[in-house]
Formats: structure tokens, sequence, C-alpha cells
């Protein structure tokens, strides 16, 4: 049985970023009201105004995914305004790529990687879970190659990624029997420069002068298919030709994926 959203309320995080904007255009485009999150006012506004000049439903709000009590205060406010939550796509996130041997460990950029990008996730998920229980809703989250197998450079971000695999798998069988229906989505190579930042940087990007690796997908085509899924209640979405390669090499290969893998990322770190 298709799901159907009509007017159903989905709130996404990271909504100003251009995965992020590009889910909040595709789950409007099929009748749903948006509540957009993100750190950044200024984005927020510019994405609000886009949405409203194709007649969109929105709610923008201010939110730091890493502070529990706020992720809670948003959500009553959501429900306050329109009574419901169907919906949570997990998106905002940050990265960081660098050998953990060179690290400054006084930043302590692995546990800030993890604040945003798991624990995040989990605020979030906990703060609405009985709307989206009480609504037989769904759970999105934006997981990554690293969410399922290990990319150079990056060992906070991998981490991060598959501790969001180990809970929301888990959570998606606790849940399943309810009707509630928790996707977990792993891109490979973003085309548009993704809403991410590096953890050690001030600037709203995750690009080093570093050339990426592989084939890219864009961002409207991982939304389509996150609404594809999510239409079907299929639990993993991996998106692109390098990601599905890399996806059936690690788990029956993951020698050869490690060869392959480390051959075309040394360059990057």
């Amino acid at each position: 049985m298709k799901r159907d959203f009509k007017n159903k309320v989905l709130v996404v995080t990271g909504a100003s970023g251009n995965l992020g904007s590009a889910i909040c255009k595709q789950f409007a485009r099929v009748g749903m009201k948006i509540v957009a999150l993100d750190i950044n006012q200024s984005s927020l506004e510019l994405l609000q105004v886009q949405l409203k000049k194709d007649g969109v439903e929105i709610l923008p709000i201010v939110c730091d995914i890493t502070d529990k009590s706020s992720c809670t205060l948003v959500m009553n406010k959501v429900v306050k305004h329109w009574g419901r939550i169907d919906a949570l796509v997990n998106n905002a996130g940050i990265t960081h790529i660098e050998r953990y041997t060179e690290m400054d460990k006084e930043k302590d950029i692995t546990r800030r990687v993890m604040e945003v990008n798991f624990f995040g996730a989990v605020n979030c998920t906990q703060a609405c879970l009985g709307q989206i229980r009480k609504n037989k809703g769904f759970i999105v989250n934006i997981s990554s190659v690293a969410g399922f197998a290990p990319l150079l450079g990056r060992t906070a971000y991998a981490a991060s990624k598959h501790a969001l695999h180990g809970f929301f798998e888990s959570l998606g069988s606790e849940l399943k029997a309810e009707g509630v229906h928790c996707l977990m989505v792993c891109p490979s190579f973003i085309q548009a420069p993704p809403e991410t930042k590096n953890a050690s940087s001030e600037k709203n990007s995750i690009y080093q002068d570093k050339k990426i690796v592989g084939k890219t997908v864009s961002v409207n085509e991982i939304a389509q298919d996150i609404y594809l899924y999510c239409q079907k209640n299929k639990p993993l979405l991996v998106s692109g030709k390098m990601g599905k390669m890399s996806y059936w090499l690690h788990r029956f290969l993951p020698r050869v994926y490690e060869r392959v893998m480390i051959k075309n990322l040394k360059g990057e770190v």
C-alpha cells in the first residue's frame, strides 16, 4: 500500500543546504507541509522565499540540533502550529577530511562530528517520535557510503554514520509493527556542494582544494529517490553507481574494496 503524503507535516534538518532544500521541494510537490530547520537563519529565509513563491506551506525555524532541549521546544512549536508531525528527515551534518594521526586532538573534532551527525539526529527523533508513532509516519536518515564501509581520512565521519545505521536500523525494527518506516540513505559523491561543513573550518563548505574522486549524483535525483523509497517503505537507498559498487564490493569482497578505496582517495589526505 502506497503512503499518502497530502497535508502531512515533514520536518527537515539542514533544510537550507543543497540536498536539504531539494528534499523540501520534492516532498512539497506531493502536498506535504514543510518544517525547515537549520542553524543558519539567513539561508532559511532564502529557502522560505523560494518555496513560498511556489505556494508551499513552510515553517522555518532556527535550531541547533546538538541542543536536546532546543529540539524539544522546536517540535512542540511545530505541533502547536500545525497540530501534528508525520515525518522527519535527519539531513543536517558536518564532515572532516584528514588523517586521524594528523588531527589537532585539542579541538576534539571526533566528538564534535558525533554530536552533530549522530546525537543531533537522535535528539530530533526523540523529540518528535511520539507524533510519528501516533501518525504512523516515517523517519529518513541521510547517511553515506561511510555508513557501511571505511573511507580514508574520514574516521570521525565514518564513526558517526556507522552509529546512525546501528541506531536507526534497530529502531526501525522496533517500530515496524506500529507502521512506522525508517529509511537509511547512502549517497555517493553529490554534484552540488553539500550543506555540511568541515568541523575544523569556519567556512560553510566541506570543500578543500582536493579533487573528489568518482561519479557524482545530483541532489534532485537523490531527493526523488528518497520520495519513491518512502512511498514504498523501503529500508535502504544507496544512490549512484559509485555508491552501489562500493556497497556490494565491501559486502562480498571487503579487501578488494579497501584496496580500491585507498587508491582512489589517498590524494585527498
